[in-house]
């Protein structure tokens, strides 16, 4: 008999019906077929070799099965994997009545022996190759000045103590140059506001209702470095600190459409109007955008920065102690730098699980394709070992159908072989080019947002 190597990738059909076993009758014998079944005949046709072998219902599947698929999902054979007794396979083969074709022999080993692949294929059918970083975005976590629809609202405190000089000229000249170096690097679809505060009347207390009352938006529209500067030289040092004023009036500034607000106030002292500026922080960071209060202390002494702080905290921002225009622009560059690292952690968490996720697809689709492989070895070689006692025991007299029969045990190991290896192959292969694919976009969004911001600076 015929022995071609495994290793050989042969297709062909498993097979999945089988003909009615037929007893043979003596010319001699008279034809009683018009009397009805025998007893002899009943007990053929519900024999374990006409039963067709049960098969697993299958659900939620994301396509439909096709029909070799289908035929692996029938439920394994008496003697199959470690239930395998060849004498007790054997001598279920000697009830197999006499002259039967090579496919039903071959279909009769097969429902003895048959393998349970049904996991397996539904595993492969539902394998999903899909990749997904879990990590958020720091434009998510972090207020991001590249997020689309952010609104900078920009607090300069115009009281007369801004015009103290200081090594670079006056605080309020120091604080200017600092607020343009800052808007010139904004993003360019943002929208920027500039409010002033104290800025008319005199810090006599005969003018101190007047300069208490007086906060004004000076510019509220695009990024426009040119028409902030313009506005910013309007701006004069001049009389009181009404910061709690100045606060509650900016959500007048903040565009009702603006997906959110970064506001900065920049002032040299403490509140001198007798307003509540942290109050006025809870209030407006509890408005519906939630803006983030950033409070930059400009030359300012202890008691100042106190309350400047819980102003910050109040609105769930930070404060800055700044004694220079060099102080604030570092603050900036800071802010650019905190960006940075935060676009470089989730980048690497990101290329970390991707990487992972990858390798776990990966290993899944293998061990599915390697599992149908080698239970289709297990099948044949069993089927071969039955196929040859049945040669021995003279069942299988006729050279023709001995050979045929192991040809189709063969075709059908080396279609459920195929199968495996290529489903199991085409699985592999969508999970790493998927998982490249996710790890290339995090790789070069976060290098892109990296030197975004290192421009920036």
């Amino acid at each position: 008999m015929k022995r071609l190597l495994f290793a050989i990738l042969a297709t062909g059909v498993i097979v999945g019906g089988c003909g009615k076993a037929e007893k043979t009758k003596k010319e001699s014998e008279p034809d009683q077929s018009f009397e009805g079944s025998t007893a002899e005949e009943t007990e053929v046709k519900d024999a374990w070799w006409e039963k067709e072998l049960e098969v697993y219902e299958s659900t939620d599947l994301p396509r439909e099965m096709t029909k070799d698929e289908k035929d692996l999902m029938r439920k394994p054979g008496e003697f199959s994997g470690d239930q395998y007794d060849e004498q007790a396979a054997i001598e279920k083969l000697k009830e197999l009545p006499d002259h039967l074709t090579s496919e039903q022999y071959s279909e009769a080993i097969v429902k003895l022996v048959a393998e349970d692949y049904h996991e397996e294929v539904q595993e492969l059918i539902k394998f999903d190759p899909t990749i997904e970083a879990t990590g958020s975005r720091p434009d998510e976590e972090i207020d991001e000045p590249t997020v689309n629809g952010v609104h900078y609202a920009i607090l300069l405190d115009a009281s007369g103590s801004m015009n103290a000089q200081n090594k670079g000229g006056t605080r309020m000249e120091e604080a200017k140059s600092a607020i343009l170096s800052f808007i010139d690097v904004l993003p360019k679809e943002s929208t920027v506001s500039l409010r002033v505060y104290g800025h008319e009347g005199t810090g006599s207390d005969a003018d101190k209702e007047r300069s208490c009352a007086s906060t004004e938006t000076l510019y509220n529209g695009a990024n426009d470095a040119g028409k902030v500067k313009s506005a910013l030289n309007q701006v004069k040092p001049a009389g009181w600190t009404p910061i709690g004023k100045a606060i509650a009036e900016t959500k007048k500034d903040i565009p009702g459409d603006a997906g959110s607000a970064i506001v900065y106030v920049v002032s040299d002292g403490i509140e001198t109007c007798g307003g509540d500026p942290v109050k006025e922080a809870k209030q407006l960071a509890a408005e519906g955008i939630e803006p983030i209060i950033n409070i930059i202390g400009f030359q300012v002494d202890n008691e100042a920065q106190q309350l400047l702080k819980e102003v910050a905290e109040a609105g769930n921002g930070e404060f800055t102690l700044a004694n220079s225009k060099q102080d604030v622009e570092k603050y900036w560059q800071e802010e650019y730098q905190r960006l940075m690292r935060a676009w470089e952690k989730w980048q690497r968490e990101g290329l970390k699980e991707v990487e992972a996720k990858q390798q776990d697809l990966m290993k899944k689709a293998e061990g599915l394709g390697q599992s149908v492989m080698k239970k289709s070895e297990i099948e044949f070689k069993h089927a071969e070992a039955l196929h040859i006692a049945l040669s021995k025991e003279g069942i299988q007299e006729e050279y023709d159908i001995t050979n045929k029969v192991w040809n189709l045990l063969y075709d059908r190991q080396q279609k459920i072989w195929r199968y495996g290896y290529e489903t199991g192959t085409k699985t592999w292969r969508e999970a790493y080019e998927g998982g490249n694919k996710v790890w290339r976009e995090i790789y070069y969004e976060g290098n892109n947002k990296w030197q975004e911001y290192y421009h920036k600076q």
